[in-house]
């Protein structure tokens, strides 16, 4: 797509500065399951404790709010870019419950994020059984993220109707299709829409295709096939956690778009257990390594919580 640009590659890491760590095990401490009310054993009624000492009162600890959880994310990658719009949504696949939510409901430009819609409504029409050839472009298009085979299915799939199609089928909200109808990577979604997608993808997708899908994003390479390295936000953040996921970047004169989404697994006997979706709008002219950058530090905030 003509609106894309390669960025930079630069080097990955882990934890963005001290204060992030700091971050991160205020984070674990404000999660903890809440305490009991005191120190003693219970007394039963009539008896008379073993000990005259005054029993300590603990303070439990509540568990920090879903909305104060993407809040410091947001401060995290504002620090790192100032002036980033960001919507962000993480929930627990295995209960639905949210674990992070923060301007959900907005809509933001899907970049790259789309060819999950373009792979999907390929598959379907070829119900859900690609021929080699096709499964082997959806797999390099998905992990490699190659817009020259996005360009192609996105033509043959009769451009905006993938959208529309993919909206019906799945039941998306809030998910419009681009006005220059060339340029797939102006669709617009929300956050909870993407969450929706990686829901469809595990819940609702036939095995095989399914697993086609979650194999091209778990190998998804460190470099893309415009030369950007991928390895932003999720995958650098969460280091050494089970993942699969679909990133997305673009560049128009108003602004860059820099997304990261995907599922998340804490161990392997739990693949892929958290959907995480991190979206912003960045200010134009900003570069890829600090844009970047400012997803990871964001992402690097769940840490604890999803381990």
């Amino acid at each position: 797509m003509t609106s894309i640009q390669a960025g930079s590659p630069r080097a990955r890491w882990f934890w963005i500065a001290a204060g992030s760590i700091v971050a991160v095990i205020s984070l674990a401490a404000l999660s903890a399951p809440e305490a009991l009310a005191t120190s003693h054993d219970q007394v039963g009624v009539g008896q008379v404790p073993e000990t005259t000492a005054p029993s300590t009162t603990v303070i439990a600890a509540h568990p920090i709010s879903v909305t104060a959880i993407a809040q410091q994310m947001q401060t995290a990658i504002q620090a790192a870019s100032p002036g980033s719009t960001v919507g962000i949504d993480v929930v627990d696949t295995t209960t639905g419950a949210a674990i992070a939510s923060l301007n959900a409901d907005q809509q933001f430009y899907t970049a790259s994020v789309v060819k999950l819609l373009i792979a999907l409504d390929q598959l379907k029409t070829q119900g859900w059984q690609p021929d080699p050839d096709t499964a082997a472009e959806i797999t390099q298009m998905l992990s490699t993220s190659d817009d020259d085979i996005a360009d192609g299915l996105w033509d043959a799939g009769g451009n905006n109707a993938i959208i529309d199609r993919m909206v019906s089928t799945i039941g998306l909200s809030a998910t419009t299709a681009p006005d220059d109808i060339a340029q797939w990577g102006e669709t617009l979604t929300t956050p909870r829409d993407v969450v929706s997608i990686f829901h469809y993808i595990t819940t609702a997708v036939p095995a095989s295709a399914r697993d086609l899908i979650l194999g091209a994003l778990h190998d998804t390479s460190e470099t893309a096939a415009d030369g950007t390295d991928q390895y932003f936000g999720i995958p650098d953040a969460l280091a050494g956690a089970n993942w699969a996921v679909k990133q997305g970047w673009m560049d128009l004169d108003s602004s860059i778009t820099l997304d990261t989404t995907g599922l998340v697994g804490p161990s392997p006997d739990q693949p892929y257990r958290y959907a995480v979706v991190v979206l912003s709008t960045q200010p134009a002219g900003t570069s890829w390594s600090v844009a970047g950058a400012a997803l990871t530090a964001g992402v690097a905030l769940l840490h604890a919580t999803l381990h």
